[in-house]
């Protein structure tokens, strides 16, 4: 028999550490086998735990337990279409609720939200608690913000799970700029990383950036891979005029998010401020890809025209953009520039400087911190 592949002791926790010295002396217990898979699995070592099942097959079916378990195993790898495949075979063979939550999830990390939504019937969402949190979040990532919100205003006081969906419902209810809401049920979550997002984004909206980059960074010590969080955390330092740090914050969160062309644009903003408009114009034509009806990515690359001299394709761009979108900043930016430029290619450095402290609006924010504000309303979900 092949040797046990195994992680060094040290790594281990002390329970699978002796279990895997038990099962050195009794390699063929299947007991012994499927212990050892199953604290496996809890401590993190997935490839010990697909070993010990694939071992353990070899004496006998596995039992729909462990095939959960191996389904259990693959997901934590990302390999959600063997997971799923796993928990499809398992469904046919009986329903059960804590199966068909599996299977919702697996699909929804394949991007099949649809249909995890589908799974996410009433006795799963009784009967495992996570559910409602996955639901939730598949019907916002879907865009249906009025199914998300009263989902989320059923179960926001359910006990164990009421904080986790107030900060969901929080985050909902902002994006359906309902303000007061989201301020109501962020409050409700102080003390999940969602929650403590949204408060950020209330900051930001509110034109409070040193509060706001407290609140993202404490969001971001709860939950480190919040993306939401950081792209915050970036727009804040984007309001600040800290280009080079807003930048790498904002990117990111654009590559996290893959297809926000929100986010692309904002990152393009935070290069062209920083004067880098090779990266700046990469950022904008990202955002065009990912959705060719938002506007401010034309309006984006015509201010990068304008400040690399190309006025005629300024001018392209910036009409599409306002055909797109009447009151597209970034456009009635771009106008603005060229009519400054006026033909002289020259003065790049300072237009940069002219639309950077330009205040816009009743308001009197700069150029930077009425991106920040309007990003921040990410009405657009990624």
């Amino acid at each position: 028999m092949n040797p046990l592949h195994t992680p060094s002791a040290s790594a281990m926790p002390e329970r699978l550490v002796r279990l895997v010295d038990y099962l050195a002396a009794d390699p063929a217990n299947p007991n012994l086998l499927e212990d050892v898979a199953t604290v496996a699995f809890d401590a993190q070592h997935f490839a010990l735990c697909d070993e010990m099942l694939a071992r353990r097959e070899t004496l006998g079916p596995l039992s729909p337990a462990l095939l959960n378990l191996r389904g259990l195993s693959a997901m934590a790898q990302r390999r959600f279409d063997d997971a799923l495949s796993l928990f499809e075979s398992l469904r046919a063979a009986g329903s059960d609720p804590v199966v068909e939550y599996n299977m919702a999830y697996a699909k929804a990390m394949l991007g099949r939200f649809e249909e995890a939504i589908a799974l996410l019937a009433d006795p799963v969402l009784a009967a495992v608690s996570p559910a409602v949190a996955l639901k939730l979040q598949s019907l916002h990532h879907l865009g249906r913000l009025a199914d998300a919100i009263e989902l989320g205003k059923q179960h926001a006081n359910d006990p164990g799970i009421g904080a986790e969906i107030s900060g969901l419902l929080a985050t909902a209810l902002f994006d359906a700029e309902d303000i007061e809401g989201a301020r109501h049920y962020a409050a409700q979550a102080s003390g999940t990383a969602d929650g403590i997002t949204v408060r950020g984004l209330l900051a930001l909206d509110g034109a409070d950036t040193h509060e706001a980059l407290d609140l993202f960074g404490h969001a971001l010590s709860l939950s480190p891979g919040n993306s939401r969080a950081r792209l915050g955390l970036g727009l804040s330092l984007l309001a600040q005029e800290q280009f080079a740090d807003a930048a790498e914050q904002i990117d990111l969160a654009a590559a996290a998010f893959e297809t926000h062309a929100g986010s692309w644009v904002a990152a393009g903003w935070a290069h062209l401020l920083g004067g880098k408009l090779k990266e700046a114009r990469t950022r904008f034509e990202q955002a065009a890809r990912a959705d060719r009806g938002f506007a401010e990515a034309p309006g984006g690359l015509a201010v990068v025209d304008v400040y690399e001299g190309k006025l005629d394709e300024a001018k392209r761009h910036a009409a599409i953009a306002l055909r797109l979108d009447r009151n597209c900043l970034s456009a009635a930016q771009a106008l603005t520039l060229l009519s400054t430029a006026a033909g002289d290619h020259a003065a790049a450095g300072a237009i940069r400087d002219t639309a950077l402290h330009r205040t816009l609006g009743p308001n009197g924010r700069t150029i930077a911190a009425a991106l920040s504000r309007r990003a921040a309303r990410m009405s657009r979900k990624p």
